[in-house]
């Protein structure tokens, strides 16, 4: 949920007001600044710490860096700043956002569903440099995965992923990430069957 919204402002304006901000955590939305709800649950961020880790498992770390929380997405009407985030190496050392991320991860909180699920992904899938967007669950081993095909198209809805024993794999980057490496440990045995 949006805590509060400010008056109508540019990019630029955007980057000088998080760059003097002390507290809080932000989005720049159709020309506004967006407070958003700060801190996560343990399982938030287990979650996007091991994605990260699979990531940087899988990757070959001379062509391809992984961060998390903190290295903004810029759309063209939005600065969103996502759980995990993958792009090229060679980025601006210094930039606090990327607009050529490879694969976007989003976990889950009961304030987010709803925008992860129905306002990013069109926002995301836009990006031509995008090969997949996955917004990961906290309640149980699954995701929703949208993963460009060989022709350069995302499905029209996310796919889900669902279990312990199934995997998310990203062609284009020659990666698969298990859900048992994301999951393992997370959920009792009724969540794990």
């Amino acid at each position: 949920m949006t805590a509060q919204t400010f008056i109508k402002v540019d990019k630029a304006t955007f980057y000088r007001f998080m760059a003097e901000e002390p507290e809080g955590r932000y989005e720049y939305v159709r020309g506004r600044i967006m407070q958003q709800q700060a801190g996560g649950t343990f399982g938030h961020v287990r979650i996007a710490a091991r994605f990260l880790s699979a990531f940087e498992r899988v990757l070959d770390r001379s062509a391809w860096v992984a961060t998390v929380a903190d290295r903004g997405v810029e759309t063209a009407d939005t600065i969103r700043f996502p759980d995990v985030v993958v792009e090229r190496v060679g980025g601006d050392i210094k930039g606090q956002s990327t607009s050529t991320p490879s694969v976007i991860v989003e976990v889950l909180s009961p304030t987010s569903e709803d925008r992860d699920l129905f306002v990013k992904p069109t926002e995301y899938l836009a990006l031509p440099s995008l090969a997949a967007y996955i917004v990961a669950s906290q309640d149980e081993p699954a995701c929703v995965v949208w993963v460009r095909d060989q022709n350069g198209q995302f499905p029209r809805d996310g796919i889900d992923v669902k279990g312990l024993d199934q995997a998310i794999e990203v062609p284009s980057l020659g990666v698969t990430i298990a859900l048992d490496d994301i999951y393992r440990g997370l959920f009792n045995a009724a969540h794990t069957a």
